[in-house]
């Protein structure tokens, strides 16, 4: 089984959960498939909600306070996580609908606030009948849907080199890739461990080993800075990275799901990879950051 032959008996069955990132997971995943922040599990009812649910989405009861680990107090959402779940995956320029007739609109702008007055946070939005309003109505994945996504401000591609045969949208993303990160060579591959072979970056060791491989944090907090130089230049336009190792399910994976932490701000998902320093001159320019895992889910290559 894949990602996307579970995800598809999970959204048929109404059991895929939605992370604040945007992405749909299978109920049998602990952590998003495409930003590895957890879920946690409803004890009321067995939902599957993303993190920064206070409450089940479906029954409405509250997280127990012991699954969060060591937050002593409770649950409690910064204003980055509570704007990010509002907003969910709009973008300016984007179309997307609220689920009844004529509902479609277009994004024109987003103030994530915090904002003095009511309401703390605000988008704004052109209607089908062309009439723009103002209001602060958060996102709901039960009911909205993505018409059209507007283009990422960066996208990071993790590709393995074996897989160069594949099909689809990414088939050829290194031949308009604006910044390629080649992990073959330098930085040994986990696969040669036995005890590694079958796992891969949704696995906490994986990432681990990854990371702390002498050289890489180097190189990824390097690759930031140049993103910092693409972004500085004078014509706005979209940037893609691609990580790419031999199988794309270790290196390529870890160091592209690392680079999205840190090109996405997140100070805080960063510091788990050794990459809070790189993240924090991104924290305030809020870019919109596509992941894709183009070979991460596919079978073990025999080498």
């Amino acid at each position: 089984m894949t990602y996307e032959t579970d995800l598809a008996a999970a959204k048929r069955a109404r059991r895929a959960w939605t992370c604040s990132c945007g992405a749909d997971n299978p109920p049998s995943y602990d952590a998003c498939h495409d930003c590895q922040r957890p879920s946690w599990t409803c004890a009321s009812c067995g939902t599957v909600n993303a993190t920064v649910w206070s409450h089940c989405q479906e029954c409405d009861s509250t997280i127990p306070a012991e699954a969060l680990g060591d937050r002593e107090e409770g649950f409690e959402m910064t204003w980055e996580e509570h704007t990010a779940l509002q907003v969910g995956p709009r973008r300016v320029g984007g179309r997307y609908d609220h689920g009844y007739a004529d509902s479609e609109y277009e994004v024109l702008a987003i103030d994530r606030g915090p904002r003095e007055s009511w309401p703390s946070w605000q988008i704004t939005v052109r209607g089908k009948d062309g009439e723009v309003r103002e209001h602060c109505t958060g996102w709901d994945p039960r009911r909205d849907r993505v018409v059209a996504q507007a283009p990422a401000d960066v996208t990071v591609v993790s590709i393995g080199r074996l897989h160069d045969d594949v099909e689809g949208p990414y088939a050829d993303v290194l031949q308009h890739a604006d910044i390629a990160l080649r992990l073959t060579r330098h930085f040994r591959d986990p696969h040669v461990r036995a005890d590694l072979r079958e796992l891969t970056a949704h696995d906490q060791v994986v990432r681990d080993t990854v990371m702390n491989t002498p050289g890489v944090r180097e190189v990824l907090a390097a690759t930031a800075l140049q993103v910092q130089g693409y972004l500085a230049g004078p014509t706005a336009a979209p940037i893609t990275v691609v990580t790419q190792c031999a199988g794309g399910r270790h290196r390529a994976a870890t160091t592209a799901l690392a680079l999205r932490a840190v090109v996405s701000g997140d100070v805080e998902s960063a510091a788990a990879y050794g990459l809070a320093d790189a993240a924090k001159p991104f924290a305030e320019r809020r870019l919109a950051v596509d992941l894709v895992h183009r070979d991460l889910d596919k079978d073990v290559v025999d080498r």
